[in-house]
């Protein structure tokens, strides 16, 4: 995380006074477990696959996408803190063990969330969950989700979704992510050269998007929006106690990356609304120099995002 805030502006000194402090944002993953880099910042809770009470993970990868977006990297003397390391959150579990989970569960925390901005002011909603495909999805349960979706942003919710792991073939975008109510963010990590393995760019899914519901077809969705950096991400782990933090790569870790960046600027202004702030954060990134099926608007730039203005 020390790397990605370099790449991002997100340590200009025009950017440290804003932590997300006061902003609450949800994410909808494998759970939460009680990392110190989130202690008393857990909102809420709810278990959407075992019914459980507490907050737990025990998949890991909703927390390591907590620790990415909220963690104050107090194991870490601050090196491995998230991008928004003060603000408050609320955490569902719709995905199992395994990472498994299906459209009914996802809807069902959408539809919690719902309920919950009636009482609790939830700005940002990051879904790092990775969609194969509609095929074989009962036409109905997807109509569901898109309903609420369409919701929860015209509720004024800022949406942001992972693009998904299945390119480099172009109109490879998760459905999730591709959806009209939905930032959508794929994965590019500039010029950084990993020790092993490939880059997260390498595989990130591609667009256009092919969501006939919001354009036709002949005129395919700008999608993805945006890109953040997602290799070799360091966040928090489940293991605390002997592993407090570690490594995963993905559009799952480029996702809450953008997520904590819309918190900090809905810190500085909390006026904005969700399409002006979509509006700012598409503006003020980097253009890459590739085409928008790759990288969408450019790179996510936080200390430009902040430092815009709004009028």
């Amino acid at each position: 995380m020390d790397r990605v805030r370099r790449m991002t502006g997100c340590d200009h000194r025009d950017v440290k006074p804003y932590t997300g402090k006061g902003v609450y944002a949800a994410v909808l993953d494998s759970g939460v477990a009680a990392h110190p880099d989130l202690r008393g910042r857990i909102a809420v809770f709810k278990d959407f696959v075992s019914n459980k009470s507490t907050a737990y993970d025990d998949n890991g990868h909703g927390t390591h996408v907590t620790g990415i977006l909220a963690g104050s990297g107090a194991v870490s003397r601050g090196r491995y803190r998230g991008i928004a390391p003060e603000c408050m959150l609320v955490c569902g579990k719709v995905l199992d063990k395994e990472g498994g989970g299906s459209l009914k569960n996802l809807t069902k925390g959408l539809i919690w969330i719902s309920e919950l901005i009636k009482t609790i002011p939830i700005r940002v909603l990051n879904i790092s969950i990775e969609m194969e495909s509609e095929d074989g999805i009962d036409p109905e349960d997807w109509k569901q989700f898109r309903k609420y979706i369409r919701y929860l942003w015209d509720e004024n919710m800022m949406i942001v979704a992972a693009a998904g792991n299945k390119g480099p073939n172009p109109m490879t975008l998760s459905p999730i992510g591709e959806c009209g109510g939905c930032v959508c963010v794929g994965c590019h990590d500039g010029d950084y050269k990993p020790k092993s393995g490939r880059l997260c760019n390498e595989y990130s899914s591609r667009g256009p998007g092919k969501d006939t519901s919001i354009i036709n077809l002949i005129n395919p969705l700008k999608k993805p929006d945006i890109v953040a950096p997602g290799t070799d991400i360091v966040s928090c782990g489940t293991h605390f106690r002997t592993t407090p933090y570690i490594s995963k790569s993905g559009t799952s870790m480029s996702a809450p990356i953008v997520s904590g960046a819309c918190v900090l600027c809905l810190q500085k202004y909390p006026q904005l609304t969700n399409r002006e702030l979509r509006r700012l954060l598409l503006g003020s990134a980097m253009d890459m120099g590739q085409s928008w099926g790759v990288q969408g608007a450019g790179m996510l730039r936080i200390d430009k995002l902040l430092a815009q203005g709004y009028f």
